[in-house]
């Protein structure tokens, strides 16, 4: 069949129907799976009136897919760290010695840093959410934060510390997408990360200066006290942790550290909490099953590979959608109508972090985002005098901060799975994805009337 240039009817109704579809689900609390089912579909039946076979279109859900596949393995190992890290007695006692140690006053500050100190060391913005993130959260919740404006600040820490972090995929990605070299890449993200994090810090602690009347002493007391009844706390439970820290300082592959953890984990749980194989594998598969039902149950029933399954299949789907309206020509046809804008004619920085936003709007996943407009803007940064180096930086700081803040994307969906709050919550407290994406588009905007040379 021949295939047939794509318009503007059929790219509308390709990502339209389904977009209304994801904000309404969205907006009621209803699971996003059939939204995603009914976009991947509509991109598949656009994509046979141009002439794709469905063989085709099949194999571009399949490539799109097979992108996630290590960050959903990743995901997998994270969610029976959460589960035996608390069975063992190492997030209760992170928790237990962050309500004595962290101040109340500056707690969303010290939240946003740890969380930030543990991406950039792991590279993994997951990682530092299920981790170090559940344990600030539970923290928060013995202070009296309220959840969402917790969540907010571990997100920005998060993504922060990954986007500058040198383990970063996102990173690698770029690099051999674009050009260029890694370390003058991090040069150009550290400038402008820094500094959206320092005056997010800043805001934090604002907030939490004038918040602080409100922080119930007695509550955090009854919590510490209710974890020591539940576990055994010691300062040597956080081995583990440090361990992990070394291995990945040594640059040793983070899956099979991961899997390394879990074996130290399971080693510490039976020794100092006394549990038997069966309680091991039950809080690695399924989570954490206290055994009260008080306060501290809610926080700490969580964890586990099943706990995960919802946040797999929304990610499978929504690779899938997104790598059909790719292979259809839909992010394509988009992206040479937006580069026609009369706002953005020279200003090739300010279309590179517009296009991250949008593409990661559109496409629900990083990846996309930045391998789409990859192709697109490559040639027009080079001729506009931009190196390699800042094509990448402004469509992964853009794409990354846009995807904590919608709903639908790949990174709301880890978020959830973690921290069982997600961007509707979030997105008015992660400080963070706004400095960036915003002051990101001015400069972009206020660019054009430089002369064009190697920039910095």
């Amino acid at each position: 069949m021949k295939l047939n240039r794509i318009s503007w009817t059929e790219a509308l109704a390709a990502l339209v129907p389904a977009i209304l579809f994801l904000i309404t689900a969205s907006l009621l609390g209803l699971p996003l799976q059939l939204p995603f089912l009914f976009g991947i579909f509509l991109a598949g039946g656009v994509g046979r009136r141009c002439g794709y076979r469905w063989t085709e279109i099949e194999k571009a859900a399949l490539k799109g897919m097979n992108q996630c596949s290590f960050a959903l393995l990743i995901l997998i190992l994270i969610g029976a760290t959460i589960g035996i890290w608390i069975a063992a007695g190492i997030i209760p006692t992170f928790i237990y010695y962050g309500l004595h140690l962290l101040s109340p006053r500056f707690f969303l500050a010290e939240a946003c840093l740890l969380t930030f100190l543990m991406a950039l060391a792991t590279g993994s913005d997951a990682g530092a959410f299920g981790t170090i993130g559940v344990a600030l959260l539970a923290i928060g919740h013995g202070l009296g934060v309220p959840v969402a404006i917790t969540a907010g600040a571990i997100t920005a820490g998060g993504i922060a510390g990954h986007i500058i972090s040198p383990l970063s995929d996102l990173t690698a990605l770029a690099v051999s997408t674009n050009g260029g070299n890694t370390p003058a890449l991090i040069k150009l993200f550290t400038r402008r990360v820094i500094t959206a994090q320092g005056i997010s810090l800043f805001l934090y602690s604002l907030y939490g200066f004038f918040w602080i009347g409100n922080i119930n002493m007695t509550a955090t007391i009854n919590l510490a006290a209710s974890l020591e009844k539940l576990f055994v706390i010691s300062p040597w439970l956080l081995t583990p942790i440090i361990i992990l820290f070394c291995l990945i300082a040594l640059r040793l592959p983070l899956v099979p550290v991961l899997g390394l953890n879990l074996l130290l984990s399971a080693l510490v749980a039976i020794v100092v909490q006394g549990l038997k194989i069966d309680a091991i594998i039950q809080a690695m598969s399924a989570g954490y099953v206290p055994a009260t039902r008080d306060e501290i149950a809610g926080m700490l029933a969580r964890g586990g590979i099943i706990s995960f399954g919802n946040v797999i299949e929304l990610i499978f789907l929504a690779s899938a959608w997104a790598s059909i309206l790719q292979h259809i020509g839909v992010l394509e046809f988009l992206l040479g109508k937006l580069t026609d804008l009369k706002l953005l004619k020279g200003r090739i920085c300010a279309t590179g972090t517009l296009l991250g936003v949008l593409m990661s709007v559109l496409t629900c996943a990083i990846i996309p985002a930045i391998l789409v407009p990859s192709l697109w803007l490559k040639d027009r940064y080079i001729a506009a005098g931009y190196r390699a180096e800042h094509l990448s930086r402004d469509l992964v700081e853009s794409s990354f901060a846009a995807a904590a803040l919608v709903p639908w994307s790949n990174l709301n969906f880890i978020v959830l799975g973690t921290l069982g709050t997600g961007a509707f919550q979030t997105t008015p407290y992660n400080f963070f994805a706004w400095l960036i994406i915003i002051p990101g588009f001015v400069a972009g905007l206020r660019s054009k009337a430089r002369t064009f040379k190697q920039k910095s």
